[in-house]
């Protein structure tokens, strides 16, 4: 009897973790920056990216477009999205694309958090 309340319980504890895997997503995105964005406070992260291709194509509970880098600290360490915000400015100002891996279970305004962003060359 011990040994099936056992098995039991970590069936339930695997499904448990199924189930909050299933509720959030990661996926990558190839695109090119068309604009960046910071904010005096808060608002948003505190730093967005708007690309070429929605994020909403590989993860529909993400707004479209625009994603964030959490520039305020909630994501990330604020000197690491300043980072992330430097990559995405140099792909801007030398018209590279860049790849994006997003998050949707970390979002700021309904906008998916960017967890990676890399330079693409041509």
């Amino acid at each position: 009897m011990r040994l099936q309340n056992i098995v039991q319980g970590l069936l339930v504890a695997v499904a448990c973790l199924y189930a909050s895997a299933a509720s959030a997503d990661e996926a990558g995105i190839i695109a090119f920056v068309e604009r960046t964005m910071v904010t005096g406070d808060e608002t948003y992260g505190g730093c967005m990216v708007r690309l070429s291709e929605s994020p909403t194509g590989v993860l529909p509970t993400c707004k479209a477009w625009w994603i964030t880098l959490s520039c305020d600290g909630t994501h990330t360490d604020p000197v690491r999205a300043y980072r992330m915000l430097d990559q995405a400015q140099l792909a801007l100002a030398t018209g590279m694309e860049v790849f994006v891996r997003l998050d949707d279970s970390k979002t700021h305004n309904g906008y998916c958090f960017a967890t990676r962003i890399d330079l693409r060359s041509q």
